[in-house]
């Protein structure tokens, strides 16, 4: 199984929130997400209080075309909103290099994804879960 869940804040620049660009930015961000085929799951751009905020998360049998399209998209946002902020927590049960027992973190930070490993739910066994015998 593949899992996801995760957030982002959008935001024009790590000194301004909005300079003026940030509506068109949102709009691209839209446009991303309309070419994404979903059957399930959540990946909603929403606004409160003038600020943008990014959700997605959801399960899936296997790691399939949802797990690269949202990390097509925090990059993105990376590249057209350097000032956004977010988190990406996934986890693959049936990953092949070793990180089958592990969340790993998409850290999104002045225009840069970088994956790092989770320090709170991992090893997931016996973390948050128990040895199946």
């Amino acid at each position: 199984m593949y899992e996801f869940h995760g957030w982002a804040t959008i935001q024009e620049s790590p000194a301004e929130a909005d300079a003026g660009q940030l509506d068109m930015i949102i709009q691209k961000i839209q446009l991303k997400i309309t070419e994404f085929a979903w059957g399930s799951g959540l990946l909603s751009l929403n606004a409160a209080n003038g600020s943008y905020y990014l959700h997605v998360g959801g399960f899936t049998n296997r790691k399939g075309a949802e797990a690269a399209e949202i990390v097509a998209l925090y990059q993105l946002i990376g590249e057209i909103a350097p000032g956004s902020y977010g988190l990406l927590y996934t986890r693959d049960d049936e990953n092949l290099e070793g990180y089958d027992n592990e969340f790993r973190v998409q850290v999104l930070a002045r225009g840069q994804l970088q994956e790092q490993r989770d320090a709170f739910l991992s090893p997931c066994v016996p973390v948050i879960e128990d040895e199946v015998d």
